[in-house]
């Protein structure tokens, strides 16, 4: 078995998840509640069979980790457990207050130290799968820092490689977050999904001259205020929860604020500022060293691209419309988080889905003959005026996504960022083999179908708004955007599914 990683290993979008993770597991609680509130916040998308799936192991999740020697915080003897936006109830559980990704993520590779049938290739990027007919046979492999390609076979491949928060010039991600593992399974002819939702998170730092930082939930959850440049709470002229509303619509509302010219400041002053300090520390320590104390200073926060919606079409244990391939995770859509993520079920999804694969992986035989090659689709275009170096392709990729694909998108500002990528794609040779390259291409192709996506959902919806489409179009509920590319084809169609993405994944006794 070999694990691959672009970066060190535990480098990762679970790393710097500052919120917890979600699950039923109080006396006051139960998996239909969190069902009901992870519905309520999927703006009609969420697939119901998969989201049950998900909260009903929502204990015996919790209780693994604590297996692999996961430490969460205690309050009275007991898990303390946090509320966060849109969640009826506390059941939100939290490590060293607000570094719950960073002890998961260190307690799984604790683990992984431990296991000496695993080889662990560390800053080697996937380029693309191999393919044979409808099975993929295994990845090509840019290895080391060195890169040199070599194609690595396997009876299953599983994609576990995040989000796409840097194809936004402002992101809550960290580097390596590149759309990679849902470029690599388009050019693939893999069945992809809802592309158009990108969930941002409202409060991120918006400290000029500083990077963007996020301000987790939590803070808010805690009971923190959003107030405008006149000092209004505004939030609560907007919904019932205030600022625990669900984060599309916080979102919105303070770009609406800073649209108009205004700024938006986080105010943690009515809270006890010791409290404040010893349960963000994290977010203190930052704060601190850009001169901000968190708990008696307003914070300027505004929304940033955080967690991705889209992704491979997948069932709950990760089978894809590909033989032999799995997708676990963020670059994964399998219809629980519908068109907007209720805070903090992605670590339970990647955990529970995560062991569901793996339980499903230990039924196959994974033995195959070492055939396959690359299924290349033409999708990357030839450069006509190759005078835009990679890295400022990159950037201008991630700038026209934040100008033009952002909160509030239209068709004609999704117009312009279809035209402008095509510039790019044009201006730059996006074949080579860098790590730059490779991500560059990657972020390109999957710019696009975003657009493209945004474009062809005429509505509202979640983490999709259209000023041009205001009204949420119930007609269109549960009904999913899906994409799968031909021979130098695109093919997009609406779905209805009663089941996660089913009619497009194979049979159950083939992986």
């Amino acid at each position: 078995m070999t694990l691959v990683t672009k970066g060190a290993l535990g480098e990762s979008n679970t790393r710097y998840a500052q919120g917890g993770l979600a699950a039923a597991i109080s006396d006051s609680d139960n998996p239909e509640l969190h069902l009901a509130d992870t519905l309520a916040a999927g703006s009609g998308l969420v697939d119901a069979d998969a989201a049950r799936t998900l909260v009903q192991a929502g204990n015996d999740a919790v209780t693994w980790l604590l297996e692999q020697g996961a430490q969460f915080d205690h309050e009275d003897g007991e898990i303390a457990l946090g509320k966060e936006g849109a969640h009826s109830r506390s059941r939100v559980l939290h490590a060293g207050g607000d570094a719950t990704g960073a002890e998961i993520e260190r307690s799984l590779v604790a683990r992984i130290a431990e296991r000496h049938d695993l080889t662990v290739l560390e800053h080697t990027t996937a380029i693309d799968l191999l393919v044979d007919g409808n099975r993929c046979t295994g990845a090509r492999l840019s290895v080391g820092r060195d890169r040199p390609m070599i194609d690595v076979h396997a009876g299953a491949v599983v994609l576990a490689l995040g989000g796409a928060g840097q194809l936004w010039a402002v992101t809550s991600n960290p580097s390596g977050a590149t759309g990679d593992g849902i470029a690599i399974a388009m050019r693939a002819g893999v069945t992809v999904a809802d592309l158009e939702f990108t969930q941002f998170h409202p409060t991120v730092l918006d400290a000029p001259g500083h990077d963007a930082f996020l301000i987790s939930e939590a803070v808010r959850g805690d009971g923190a205020w959003l107030r405008n440049d006149a000092g209004e709470r505004f939030m609560r002229s907007i919904h019932e929860l205030a600022e625990l509303a669900p984060r599309d619509i916080v979102a919105r509302a303070i770009q609406d604020q800073i649209a108009a010219g205004g700024r938006v400041w986080l105010d943690l002053r009515h809270l006890d500022p010791d409290s404040m300090r010893q349960r963000f520390p994290t977010i203190a320590r930052y704060l601190a060293n850009i001169g901000l104390d968190l708990a008696t200073d307003l914070i300027p926060v505004a929304p940033a691209a955080h967690y991705f919606m889209g992704g491979i079409a997948a069932a709950p244990d990760g089978r894809t419309s590909m033989h032999g391939l799995l997708a676990i995770g963020e670059v994964s859509c399998t219809g629980v988080h519908g068109a907007n993520r209720l805070a903090s079920n992605s670590l339970l999804e990647g955990l529970v889905f995560g062991r569901l694969a793996a339980a499903s992986l230990e039924r196959e035989s994974l033995a195959i003959e070492p055939t396959g090659d690359v299924r290349d689709f033409g999708h990357i275009p030839p450069s006509t005026e190759p005078h835009l170096s990679i890295s400022d392709a990159k950037a201008s990729i991630r700038q026209i996504m934040r100008d033009d694909v952002s909160v509030v998108r239209s068709r004609e500002s999704l117009e312009s960022a279809l035209s402008e990528l095509d510039a790019v794609g044009r201006s730059s040779d996006l074949s080579g083999s860098s790590l730059t390259s490779i991500e560059c291409r990657n972020m390109w192709l999957l710019a696009r179908e975003i657009v493209r996506s945004a474009l062809a959902r005429e509505e509202s919806r979640g983490g999709h708004h259209r000023s041009d489409f205001p009204e949420t179009r119930t007609s269109l509920d549960g009904q999913h955007q899906l994409v799968r590319f031909t021979e130098n084809a695109a093919k997009r169609w609406f779905g209805s599914l009663n089941h996660v993405l089913t009619p497009f994944l194979p049979e159950a006794d083939g992986h």
